[in-house]
């Protein structure tokens, strides 16, 4: 019998290459901005702020986040309906950020924010 997991595992990975680091650093960006008040969060809430485009990557990225265990990020804690019309009502999953996820959140937004203005004190001293 083919081992389950090893095969799911083989089918998302492709998939997790595709959310890229501007998906990652908006769909951050608005998790701290609508969870950061420790209220209940779902794609639900992130629809109305992003971009279509970030739809597409938003469920890869709450997986990644829900099964990350150091730190522990989000917390299920319920379902809700779907708003999206070709959803026709699915539940989707209903999260709580983590005190340390919130940490782990902002330390990767400003990590990310170093790197850039490293990039742009390196493009000055090139030019």
């Amino acid at each position: 019998m083919p081992d389950v997991r090893s095969n799911s595992l083989d089918y998302l990975r492709p998939l997790y290459a595709s959310v890229t680091t501007w998906d990652t650093a908006l769909l951050d960006q608005a998790l701290l901005a609508i969870a950061a008040d420790g209220e209940p969060v779902s794609m639900n809430d992130l629809r109305t702020v992003l971009p279509e485009l970030a739809h597409g990557a938003a469920g890869l990225y709450f997986h990644g986040l829900v099964f990350r265990r150091h730190p522990r990020v989000l917390d299920i804690v319920g379902t809700t309906p779907s708003i999206n019309p070709r959803a026709h009502g699915k539940p989707v999953n209903v999260y709580r950020l983590t005190g340390a996820g919130r940490g782990w959140l902002e330390e990767r937004i400003e990590q990310r924010r170093q790197q850039q203005a490293a990039a742009r004190r390196e493009g000055r001293a090139a030019a």
